[in-house]
């Protein structure tokens, strides 16, 4: 029995190294499911921008960073069996197809070659660029491709006796070389002036060809040969055969590791092999693949990626990079860490281990080895227990416990000491892996002070300190004490003090060989923790257990110095907390959050870490070592906390306005090729897909956009896809901020321009047509107006003039009645003379009143001689007792200036009506004419009649004379405001005013 034990445990240390390595590698598997056109995958290529090509049996795909785009014979392919890929020097991709010719792809439309241009056959298996030309190989023989002319060459086809089926090619001193499935390895000849083919090695059964430096892997049914190239040019042929199963692709990675893609056909040993050493060594299950029909691999020397593709399962894709080791470590239950030097010291749920530096076990301790030395502990010890009965009482220590059912706490470092605390009490074990001494106590957490003194916490019966762990010799601090830990979780030494943390009571702190509470004592209210460290600075780093993460400085005075907020994290849960330099880690169910300066990268499966259930942390070095349920994690912290490559580059894939794609023709490889995009005001609604580039892991981003700079942004979204319905009219710039949570930064892009026309009737050429429309319209208007106000004016005056003429009419009857009742009492009184004289110059007057009646104006000259005649004939019935006196104005032009006809006279009647009686001693009569502005002259009529009184029953107030004057004043001046003041003086006398626009 012990030799099978020893034969199994020999087959896997040859059989499977990387299961004694332990090593995961993160992979993901791709399929139709994510968007692949077909899960048969014929063949991978990575173009000059580490771009991934993809042909399967039905189309090609383009995938970058998680996305696919997919042509087909749709879009110009010339058929959809896509059997390989790869680029000229020109950048344009070519495509061989089993059964429909090769197409060659220059980023919007295909070119495609066929048997009807020259090529040897339809079903194409290979294309391989050097220099200026394609080479592609058929299954009846290689045909040579131009890439600027597309002039197509065939050489002529060697002497065979099956299908000259041409499988692989490779360049070899600027000469290309190419194999067969059944007839070998050729040379292609092109020094004439026609290429020819000559043999190089006559091979049955070559699948796939890989050269590296001199050394050339040929593929066989079921074995790789090994070839040194050179000796084979020199016909010197010897060969290794290395492996099993048939392998059709070869990759090398910068470790210098080769991988081969192999499909066994007809046997079920196909999958991803390393070979090494002349090895085949299966490493699919360690890279997550899990199908057995492999036909391609590549690499991307960019990320330290390697890209499987399978025949039934889509596309594997496997990082390198190698930042997280897992070790799987027989499935155990890793509980603590430590280190004494190089070597570390694993407790697990199983015992304890020892790795030296090289990870190799060199020591390991059972928990049957911790059951037997605590058993001869107490075969040894009877006294002593039972001289300790009273404190083991307190523990409730079960000594019946079997190993199997051994419960391990924790590991303490003291000195060159370990001790290890489990649920049959508490272990020493010296630097070398041996157990020295046994305690018999039970203790869920213990540890030791800054000055060297041991710590056992009691559940639910206070604290014990021991001044000589090994004499027992303590002292017990009561439950019952404010200061005295309780619930202790974690136990830290930093400088000159000891802190403790409880899970309900808050921070505890050991100095001046005294325990006190920050709780009870009122320094920190925080009561439940779960985790403590140091930082680079001295500084405690506390987590609460569901909430946030603390930085304290409490070597002088407490001083909280940051509180990351539980919404920083990522998870909900924190498990472990560690600090490294100026990075706080701290581990969620979600993985690992890296916080620096307010910005956190999660590590999570994406990068290795398989397994976030974390039940221990620890640093060594540069390392950090995470224990699981299942094994444990390395991780190389400079590498985990250099600075990531995050998003470069920010690419539009496909837009579609109104849910309508936009044509084709605006794209080129895959890429809305334009930067702005110009559209009618009702195509307002837009699809975008876009793709971030150079970025290593798709699954850490989260996008966000605005439209405006002055926008606030959307809220994250894991989605590479904008929809933005029914905008207005208008400019945006379209911005779109990517979040990189492996790298910790924020990169903002400026995606595109979208300018939105308005509606005709909001653009500037309608708009200033209106204008110009309501411009004109109201020019009309205006002239259609003012042409109807002249000629109302016209009408208005001639209606003026009408009642002018009329007034006049009503006047000049008036005077002469006045006129003719002057005459009768002339006849009556018999006065014959006076009535002759009177008749006469009446005659006069009336002849210039007739031949002023006919003028709407006059000048002041005009008026003063007919106010002459007129107050002479008056006067003649007083016996020209009346002094009258005219005063012109030294300024007034009495020749040109004109005022309305007759307009003084019924003011002067009035005057020998009214003013005077036949008693009124010295009666005169002034009559004045003044320019009082330039264009108005001031008329006066003053008399020194009768008294205001008199007046004012009789002066003016029925006169029919006056009352038409103003009227015809207000139709001639409609602008002269209140142009008549009569004014009557105290005593006696009347002044008349009238002011007059001349």
């Amino acid at each position: 029995m012990r030799f099978l034990n020893k034969l199994i445990l020999f087959l896997c240390l040859f059989s499977f190294p990387y299961l004694l390595l332990g090593q995961y590698y993160p992979s993901k598997n791709y399929s139709t499911t994510d968007g692949l056109p077909n899960n048969a995958v014929r063949s991978l290529f990575l173009d000059s921008e580490n771009i991934l090509w993809i042909g399967t049996e039905n189309g090609v795909s383009r995938m970058e960073n998680g996305s696919f785009s997919n042509l087909d014979e749709t879009d110009g392919l010339g058929h959809n069996s896509c059997w390989d890929i790869n680029q000229d020097t020109n950048g344009n991709m070519w495509f061989a197809s089993y059964g429909g010719g090769i197409s060659k792809y220059d980023g919007k439309k295909f070119t495609v070659f066929t048997i009807k241009n020259g090529l040897l056959a339809d079903k194409t298996r290979k294309v391989f660029p050097f220099k200026n030309k394609m080479y592609v190989g058929t299954e009846q023989g290689v045909s040579i491709i131009d890439i600027n002319t597309n002039k197509l060459v065939t050489p002529k086809v060697p002497p065979h006796k099956e299908d000259f089926i041409s499988i692989s090619f490779f360049e070899y001193n600027d000469e290309v070389y190419f194999a067969t499935i059944f007839d070998g390895l050729f040379k292609i000849d092109e020094s004439g002036i026609k290429p020819i083919i000559i043999p190089i090695l006559f091979h049955i059964k070559i699948y796939g060809l890989a050269l590296y430096g001199t050394t050339l892997y040929s593929s066989n049914e079921g074995f790789i040969n090994k070839f040194n190239l050179e000796d084979v040019l020199k016909e010197k042929i010897s060969t290794v055969k290395i492996g099993k199963s048939m392998v059709w692709q070869y990759a090398k990675d910068k470790q210098n590791t080769i991988f081969a893609a192999a499909w066994g056909v007809y046997k079920p040993d196909g999958g991803l092999y390393k070979v090494e050493n002349d090895k085949m060594i299966d490493v699919s299950e360690y890279f997550g693949i899990d199908s057995k029909i492999l036909l391609n691999v590549v690499y991307d020397k960019s990320k330290d990626i390697l890209y499987v593709g399978s025949n039934d399962k889509g596309i594997y894709e496997v990082r390198l990079d190698n930042l997280i080791d897992y070790n799987l470590f027989d499935a155990k239950s890793v509980i603590d860490f430590e280190n004494f030097g190089e070597q570390k010291f694993i407790l697990h749920n199983k015992g304890l281990t020892i790795k030296n530096s090289d990870k190799k076990i060199i020591k390991t301790i059972s928990s049957l080895n911790f059951k037997n030395f605590e058993l001869n502990f107490l075969k040894k010890g009877n006294k002593f227990v039972a001289k300790q009965g009273v404190e083991l009482r307190d523990f409730e220590l079960d000594f019946t416990i079997p190993a199997s059912s051994i419960e391990f706490y924790e590991i303490v470092k003291n000195e060159n000491s370990f001790w290890i605390g489990s649920n049959i009490g508490i272990f020493e074990i010296n630097s070398l892996g041996n157990i020295i001494n046994y305690l018999p106590k039970h203790s869920l957490k213990i540890g030791f002070t800054y000055n060297g003194k041991f710590i056992e916490t009691i559940t639910y019966a206070g604290t014990r300190l021991y001044e000589n762990v090994h004499s027992l010799d303590n002292k017990h601090f009561s439950k019952f004490e404010k200061n005295t830990p309780q619930y202790i979780v974690k136990i830290l030494t930093n400088k000159d003090k000891t802190y403790l943390i409880s899970v309900f009571n808050g921070l505890y702190v050991y100095k001046n060989n005294q325990f006190h509470s920050y709780l009870a004592e009122g320094i920190w209210n925080e009561k439940k923790f779960k985790h403590i460290t140091v930082n680079h600075k001295g500084q405690l780093v506390l987590a609460a257990e569901f909430g946030n993460v603390f930085i304290v400085e409490d070597s002088k005075d407490f001083k909280i110095i940051k509180t990351i907020s539980k919404k920083e994290i990522v998870g909900n849960t924190i498990l472990f907390l560690e600090s490294y330099k100026d990075f706080i880690l701290i581990g969620t169910e979600k993985g690992i959050n890296l916080y620096k300066d307010g910005v956190v990268r999660l590590i999570d499966k994406e990068q290795g870490l398989k397994d976030a259930a974390v039940t221990t942390s620890k640093i060594f070095e540069n390392q950090l070592w995470l224990g699981t349920k299942k094994g444990y994690f390395t991780i190389n912290l400079n590498r985990l906390t250099a600075p990531q490559m995050t998003v470069s580059e920010l690419v539009i894939s496909t837009i579609a306005i109104n849910n309508i794609p936009i044509s084709s023709t605006n794209y080129k490889w895959f890429r809305f090729n334009s930067k702005e995009l110009i559209c009618d005001y009702n195509d307002n609604s837009f699809s975008i897909d876009f793709i971030p580039k150079g970025h290593a892991i798709p699954n850490k981003l989260k996008f966000r956009y605005r439209l405006k700079n002055t926008d606030r942004w959307s809220p994250y979204s894991e989605k590479t896809n904008l929809f933005l319905p029914y905008l207005p009219y208008g400019s945006y710039d379209l911005e779109v901020e990517i979040f990189d949570s492996n790298a910790g930064k924020a990169t903002i892009f400026k995606l595109l321009k979208i300018h939105i026309e308005p509606p005709f009737w909001m653009t500037w050429w309608f708009i200033a047509l209106v204008v110009l429309l309501v411009f004109n319209v109201l020019v009309y208007l205006i002239f259609k107006s003012k042409k109807k106000s002249r000629e109302k004016a016209v009408i208005q005056k001639r209606i003026a003039e009408t009642k002018l003429e009329a007034l006049l009419s009503q006047m000049n009857p008036h005077f002469t009645f006045n006129a003719m009742n002057a005459i009768q009492d002339y006849i009556i009184s018999n006065d014959i003379d006076n009535s002759l004289k009177y008749i006469g110059e009446f005659a006069k007057l009336i002849r210039k009143t007739l031949e002023n009646s006919s003028k709407q104006t006059i000048t002041v000259e005009e008026e003063i001689e007919y106010l002459k005649s007129y107050i002479m004939i008056e006067n003649m019935r007083f016996d020209n007792r009346i002094e009258t006196e005219f005063k012109i104005g030294g300024d007034v032009d009495v020749y040109h200036s004109k005022i309305p006809t007759m307009l003084l006279q019924p003011f002067v009647e009035n005057v020998f009506v009214h003013a005077f009686n036949a008693s009124h001693p010295a009666p005169k009569l002034i009559i004045s004419f003044e320019m009082v502005s330039k264009n108005v002259l001031e008329c006066k009529i003053i008399d020194n009649g009768m008294s205001l009184n008199a007046a004012k029953k009789t002066k003016f107030h029925h006169s029919k004379g006056i009352q038409l004057t103003k009227e015809r004043l207000s139709l001639l001046q409609n602008s002269n405001v209140n142009p008549i003041n009569i004014q009557l003086t105290e005593n006696n006398g009347t002044t008349v005013t009238i002011k007059l626009s001349v």
